[in-house]
């Protein structure tokens, strides 16, 4: 008696290949959703304050402001929206996400959104990076003057947040101020959460582990 061993076809060896992609394809896309907002209904805000971000060469000299937040659900950062006010000069600022340096105050930089032109009114900044926002981890929302002569302003909510801020009076030199404080800088995050496996991704996961464990067993012929 003389047994063989039989190696099986290219294109079959590959199918779980295949099955792991239809798994991923069917992953419903994820929309994205708010992990955090401070304004008000309709998009409103204070229209009476604003927290000064200035830079070196104007009278109050250098300051930037900072907001923190904690995301309500865990994803990827899509996009910022917050309400300035430009005043004179540049009107450039330097945006950034960063996570909580464990003391209270903006650390390790995630993304940064720089010479971004302020409006007065409502400034939407999309995300390049897409770091990953954990629900329940405190990150920051940063505002520094990007040049010497930009000279804006970031308008305060109007839904009583007043827990707290950071400023500076040099570049990433924050220090905290806590609540009750003046209100807060209005901002909005939005995430792309991350998705969970569908039932039909499970199921291709699920028949590409058994296909796999079957021709795993070797077949043998007289």
């Amino acid at each position: 008696m003389h047994l063989t061993s039989h190696r099986l076809p290219t294109r079959l060896r590959t199918l779980p290949g295949g099955l792991l992609a239809l798994a991923v394809l069917a992953q419903p896309a994820a929309a994205q959703v708010v992990a955090f907002n401070s304004f008000g209904a309709g998009n409103s805000y204070s229209h009476a304050t604003v927290w000064a971000v200035s830079g070196a060469s104007l009278s109050g000299g250098y300051r930037g402001q900072a907001e923190f937040f904690t995301p309500s659900i865990t994803g990827y950062l899509s996009g910022i929206e917050l309400a300035t006010y430009r005043v004179s000069g540049s009107a450039l600022s330097n945006f950034y996400i960063a996570q909580d340096d464990g003391n209270g105050v903006p650390g390790t930089i995630l993304e940064s959104f720089n010479n971004v032109a302020n409006v007065t009114g409502l400034l939407t900044i999309n995300s390049k990076v897409k770091p990953l926002l954990q629900a329940g981890t405190e990150y920051w929302l940063c505002d520094e003057p990007a040049t010497s002569t930009s000279y804006n302003g970031w308008y305060y909510n109007n839904q009583g947040d007043n827990n707290g801020f950071a400023f500076e009076r040099s570049p990433w030199s924050w220090a905290f101020i806590p609540g009750p404080a003046p209100a807060s800088g209005v901002f909005q995050i939005q995430v792309t959460p991350v998705p969970e496996p569908s039932l039909a991704g499970l199921a291709c996961l699920g028949a590409a582990g058994l296909w796999w464990r079957h021709q795993r067993q070797p077949r043998f012929t007289r």
